[in-house]
């Protein structure tokens, strides 16, 4: 991975780009789970910024939904599912917890052995108890959860949020960034959907 920050001409903005992937570079080089791929190094020359990370041989989630032009069966997506909650369990369970921020089928990544892996950390953080909100603003509309407009800090359940959101964009192949924080009934665009898989997709 690189990041050029040549194009950047105000010397805060640079700063703040900088520090933000030596953040994900120090992250990442601390976390050893199968569903985050491995840092090997990261330094900085001539300008850019370099991380040195596990190749992933594959395909995002989003990728695979553009090429299918339809959603995933409920079958599919069960073994993402249960992999996305064993990830998210390591990252919740660091001390302190580390909050992914902008879990969506563009950042999940599936392996030619059906492996999923979490990618892109930029806007990953270390939950801070006691702390009424997050310095910055930041996520994916339809796939951030209320608090990171703002209201709040963002904590294990902001990733929960867009876990159950991943879930229905996959299961249905619609775009929750076009009714942010509204969607559709469920069973509306996914009749099939058994009632075990709704429920824990509406309680996300």
């Amino acid at each position: 991975k690189e990041m050029s920050d040549a194009a950047i001409t105000d010397p805060l903005e640079k700063q703040q780009a900088i520090a933000a992937f030596q953040q994900e570079a120090r992250l990442l080089s601390c976390l050893n789970h199968p569903g985050i791929p491995r840092v090997v190094d990261f330094f900085s020359e001539g300008g850019k910024q370099y991380l040195v990370m596990e190749f992933v041989e594959g395909q995002t989630l989003e990728e695979m939904l553009a090429q299918r032009r339809g959603p995933f069966s409920e079958q599919e997506v069960y073994p993402w599912l249960m992999q996305l909650c064993d990830v998210l369990h390591y990252l919740h369970s660091q001390s302190p917890p580390v909050i992914f921020r902008d879990l969506k089928p563009a950042n999940i990544m599936v392996d030619r052995s059906g492996q999923i892996k979490l990618i892109d950390f930029g806007i990953a953080r270390l939950f801070k108890r006691g702390k009424k909100g997050d310095t910055v603003v930041m996520g994916t509309p339809g796939y951030a959860a209320p608090e990171q407009f703002g209201r709040r800090q963002t904590d294990p359940r902001s990733d929960i949020y867009a876990l159950g959101v991943t879930l229905y964009r996959l299961l249905t192949a619609y775009d929750p960034g076009t009714t942010p924080l509204h969607l559709p009934p469920l069973r509306q665009l996914c009749p099939g959907i058994s009632d075990t898989m709704e429920q824990v997709i509406q309680r996300a």
